[in-house]
């Protein structure tokens, strides 16, 4: 049995934008005041389709096949490069990228659907734009005139490629600890000298160039995260008219050998062989982490959505597999009956699958309202709403990146578990989404560093505020539930419980933070950030129900009573487990220091 080909959810897409009230919201931005499904339907029916017939045929073959290195030259799997000369051929690099600096001027939100598809058709892939969309979107907050009119065209295009070098040997989640150094040259060059590691697309051969975002350190600059600066250095000089000059002292070691998403390159790269490479300072000496910042927080909802591009080709495969293969008579059928059914007549199959399906859901709606407020951050015309969008999208940015990736390994496992023996041969193809899925949680700040960002400085925003004033719209959205009809009330009686008992834990765990019990906050932190995440999916799949509600008045559409289904299913067996977090939440530090270091 060979792999089910990924088809494109357009309809649950398109149905994610209505739940988030995503027009409504952007109708009071200028630039997107014409944001509508005229526009999100096509696009997402357009970017299906080259992601069916053109990412999704080479992602077995990059899977097997690999990026491969030789004398530092990095070749990527077979198709590889054809398919990336489509990708920006078709412009899908620059969609949600400004007009201003030649992109589509489509809001960031956008690109939560077109990122979902390419990337779930092809995630490897999908990895090198993703990467350069946030160097971009750096360059352009915090360069320089002349590094944009040098550097962006190229980006924008897609004709060129960008990375963000952060982590090095000895520095990881401890970027103050990093020992890459940039000295000033009389030109205002500096020369950068140092090796950065775990560096994605460091080195391929899709483009001719590669823009180089690197973390260094100036002499004399202060101790730790406070003295980093960023610095552009191209793998290939760029002259002052635009063309290519020599090559810069940039050089690929090595690349790694990984888990999963095998055809993207993961470099070892070498800065300064000899007279250091050449880069430009990006801003101030000394803000170089705060300008990363930018590219990481777009890096970081994007990576919790790899959860969901993983998780969601892996549904597929499993539900068709549920629906062709014969095995077991289910519990309480005739054996007649039995000769025409399939394993998805098993109630635990339809358990699994009703699982993978509603998270899905719940991801989706997360990832693109969190986007949404990225919008509000970044182009809203008055100062409240950008405050606003700021302080939400710092609230759901970790947990998007947290919860959903996690969700992703999870979903993917279950979806091996519904394949049986044929889930773990190579044959099926799902295994792939599996190990692809396992590096979400990891990179971009693991998960413990978003639950402990969660914990210490997003709860404690605008002294509590901020979190009070989400919890105040869940329970809203609770609220218009009970006034609907009793489908509706049950599953607000559901939701209410799990919200108090998060408001609960929420105060109790700002009141030990305040009693300076930090070390039991922290020990805390992953539970709550599981907890936090399970009640805000059960709040958009709420959302999700109310709307279906209305929807299936209007349409008798059987796709909005399936939505209600999902949002009841979730409601009764997945958001109950968000109360189970609340022991171990209060159960402090103790027992994790007990058992000496050693004894582990």
């Amino acid at each position: 049995m060979m792999a089910v080909d990924y088809k494109a959810p357009i309809k649950d897409i398109v149905f994610g934008y209505q739940v988030i009230n995503s027009y409504d919201v952007l109708s009071k931005i200028t630039q997107f005041s014409d944001f509508s499904e005229d526009i999100v339907i096509p696009t997402m029916e357009e970017c299906g389709k080259f992601a069916e017939e053109v990412l999704a045929p080479i992602n077995a073959v990059g899977d097997q096949n690999g990026a491969t290195i030789n004398d530092s030259v990095v070749t990527m799997p077979e198709g590889f490069v054809d398919a990336y000369k489509k990708f920006a051929e078709a412009g899908w690099s620059s969609i949600s990228l400004p007009s201003e600096i030649g992109g589509g001027g489509m809001p960031i939100v956008l690109s939560g659907g077109t990122l979902e598809i390419l990337s779930s058709a092809n995630l490897a892939f999908g990895l090198a734009p993703g990467l350069s969309a946030g160097a971009i979107s750096a360059l352009n907050f915090h360069g320089s005139q002349e590094q944009k009119d040098k550097f962006l065209p190229k980006l924008v295009s897609g004709d060129w490629t960008g990375t963000m070098n952060l982590s090095e040997p000895q520095a990881g989640s401890d970027l103050g600890t990093i020992t890459t150094k940039a000295e000033k040259k009389e030109d205002g060059t500096y020369r950068i000298t140092g090796t950065k590691v775990w560096i994605t697309f460091g080195e391929h051969d899709m483009t001719e160039n590669i823009i180089h975002l690197v973390l260094a350190k100036v002499p004399g600059s202060p101790e730790g995260t406070k003295g980093i600066s960023m610095f552009i250095v191209p793998k290939i000089m760029v002259n002052d008219d635009g063309s290519l000059g020599e090559k810069n002292e940039v050089k690929c070691l090595s690349i790694e050998e990984k888990l999963g998403i095998h055809a993207s390159p993961t470099c070892v790269m070498e800065y300064g062989g000899n007279e250091g490479a050449v880069g430009y300072l990006v801003g101030e000496e000394n803000r170089g982490l705060s300008y990363m910042f930018t590219m990481m927080n777009e890096a970081r909802v994007w990576v919790g959505g790899q959860g969901l591009s993983c998780a969601v080709p892996a549904f597929q495969g499993a539900a068709q597999y549920a629906r062709d293969r014969v095995q077991g008579r289910p519990v309480g059928m005739s054996k007649e009956d039995a000769k025409k059914s399939t394993i998805i007549d098993h109630a635990d199959v339809r358990r699994m699958l009703m699982t993978m399906k509603s998270y899905t859901d719940a991801m989706r709606y997360l990832m693109y309202d969190n986007q949404l407020m990225m919008d509000l951050e970044y182009f809203a015309e008055d100062e409240e709403t950008k405050a606003f969008g700021e302080e939400r999208c710092g609230l759901l940015t970790p947990v998007t990146k947290a919860w959903v990736s996690d969700l992703g390994v999870e979903l993917s496992n279950i979806a091996i578990q519904i394949y049986g023996g044929m889930g773990y041969v190579e044959e099926t193809g799902v295994a792939q989404y599996l190990r692809d899925a396992r590096i979400a949680p990891i990179y971009e700040g693991t998960n413990g560093i978003q639950a402990l960002d969660l914990m210490f400085r997003k709860l404690p925003l605008d002294g509590g505020q901020a979190m009070q004033r989400l919890l105040t719209e869940v329970n809203e959205t609770v609220e218009t539930m009970k006034a609907g009809d009793e489908e509706l009330q049950n599953m607000a009686t559901l939701l209410e419980v799990e919200v108090n008992n998060l408001s609960e834990v929420t105060l109790w765990l700002g009141g030990r933070m305040l009693e300076g019990e930090l070390v039991d906050a922290s020990s805390a932190a992953t539970p709550y950030m599981k907890m936090f995440g399970q009640v805000i999916g059960g709040y958009y799949m709420a959302k999700a129900a109310i709307l279906a509600k209305q929807k299936l008045e209007e349409t008798e559409d059987e796709f909005y009573a399936d939505k209600i289904t999902l949002s009841k299913f979730y409601m009764e067996q997945l958001l109950p487990l968000a109360s189970g977090y609340t022991s171990s939440i209060k159960a402090g530090k103790d027992d994790l220091y007990s058992i000496k270091s050693e004894n582990f």
